[in-house]
């Protein structure tokens, strides 16, 4: 079985959150393991959300 890790890097999981993923009107709705480096990153950018690879991320549902 292989090892978890951050959805974004290979280091261990911190915790399993649920966020939104989009880009226009495309939006997805995950729950996925984040490192604290990540989690932190997408707390702080807040409702305007974590730009990557041409996605934007944020924290919940909503």
């Amino acid at each position: 079985m292989p090892a978890t890790r951050c959805e974004f890097c290979v280091a261990p999981p911190h915790q399993e959150v649920a966020v939104l993923k989009w880009r226009g009107d495309e939006r997805e709705r995950l729950t996925i393991k984040l490192c604290g480096k990540h989690h932190t990153r997408i707390a702080k950018a807040g409702q305007k959300g974590w730009e990557h690879n041409d996605f934007r991320w944020k924290i919940g549902f909503w």
